[in-house]
């Protein structure tokens, strides 16, 4: 039962904390991260770091700090010529909430709020998630909305940014656009016996404003002109997940599946498979592959070869193309129980965790590689 339940906290991310009213004790957790992801034109280097807080009458108290570097060598990263350019972004999240005992129910309700500025963009989302926990907690229902806005501009290597104008030049009209976002997110979780857990969940998602790219140009006839997407686009996902823990070889396995539709004639099917094993006491290792198959948008071409209007939809993302991602992947994470009554004796508590997967992507980005490792203290 022990695997069962860590690889609940593993595919969750959950810190367990327990503050003590009686005592006025709060209780918390700090974890420090360090994240890589490379592709054939993009590295992003990504260092984060989060403190949980549980304060004595339970209420919790969450700050998250991340800067990552993205160095890219397309036009996207907002250059004119096809050279290497980074950028630096910085994102700060704060989150507050407080479970309230109903008697035979339990309801908790949280509050989240993150800002992300790069020199080009800057994003802001709030969002409002509640829990309702029936039957000891072996029925889970969840719902969360959120609201995004961001500002888009333009900026170039030398000069101000420009509006891009249809010839691929620049016009002398700064570039300023903005975006908003709704999502609704609801879920039911099950327990169906000891080891045995079901969920499904649907999100809905509402975009509208500028889903371009401020620098991608698209070449219609060998001209380049800007790209150019619908305003407004619908988002529906559906997703199920069925966990069985193996008692006799301290087994976790986790099956998933994904699948997505939009208003641009996009859908995605990903099924998904885990395996959670206990390598000793304290060490586990999770096992990951997934499986990613899209159709492509309505306005999609792998090359426009005839005359379209100015106002036509076009474009160079290859997110927007058919294409199929393997991912396989790997995890491992270690408690460092052994600390305990050593010089090191406040990290006994701790775990370290060190996860690499590899992404097969049949699209223009090519293949890539994603990699992280973190350190959880609780205090």
């Amino acid at each position: 039962m022990r695997a069962f339940c860590l690889a609940f906290l593993l595919l969750g991310g959950v810190s367990v904390a327990h503050a003590d009213e009686s005592s006025g004790t709060w209780t918390g957790t700090l974890e420090l991260r360090g994240n890589y992801y490379w592709e054939q034109s993009t590295r992003v280097v990504a260092p984060e770091g989060g403190v949980r807080l549980v304060a004595p009458n339970g209420i919790r108290l969450g700050a998250d700090y991340l800067v990552d570097s993205i160095t890219s060598a397309s036009q996207a990263a907002g250059v004119l010529e096809d050279v290497r350019f980074t950028e630096i972004r910085h994102q700060i999240s704060l989150s507050g909430g407080y479970e309230f005992d109903l008697g035979d129910a339990q309801l908790d309700l949280g509050l989240a709020y993150r800002i992300s500025r790069e020199p080009d963009y800057l994003s802001n989302s709030f969002g409002l998630t509640g829990a309702l926990s029936l039957n000891d907690r072996s029925t889970v229902i969840r719902a969360a909305l959120f609201y995004v806005h961001d500002e888009i501009r333009q900026r170039f290597v030398v000069g101000a940014g420009m509006r891009p104008s249809t010839g691929g030049g620049t016009s002398a009209d700064a570039f300023r656009e903005d975006f908003d976002a709704l999502a609704l997110n609801v879920s039911w979780e099950q327990i169906l016996s000891p080891v045995v857990f079901f969920q499904v969940a649907y999100q809905y998602g509402w975009m509208d404003g500028f889903l371009a790219n401020a620098y991608r140009r698209v070449a219609v006839q060998d001209v380049l002109r800007p790209e150019n997407h619908p305003e407004t686009r619908h988002r529906h996902s559906l997703t199920g997940r069925l966990v069985t823990h193996v008692r006799a070889t301290r087994s976790s396995v986790h099956l998933g599946y994904q699948a997505y539709m939009d208003s641009w004639d996009v859908a995605a099917v990903s099924p998904e498979i885990r395996v959670y094993q206990e390598l000793a006491q304290s060490a586990y290792l999770r096992l990951r592959y997934r499986y990613y198959k899209q159709r492509r948008s309505f306005f999609y071409q792998d090359a426009y070869t005839q005359t379209l209007p100015d106002e036509a939809y076009v474009t160079a993302d290859p997110k927007m193309s058919a294409f199929r991602v393997h991912t396989f992947g790997f995890q491992l994470l270690l408690e460092t129980s052994f600390l305990a009554d050593t010089v090191f004796d406040v990290f006994r508590a701790a775990s370290i965790d060190l996860s690499f997967e590899y992404r097969w992507n049949t699209n223009r980005f090519g293949d890539g590689v994603i990699s992280s490792i973190g350190l959880r203290v609780p205090f």
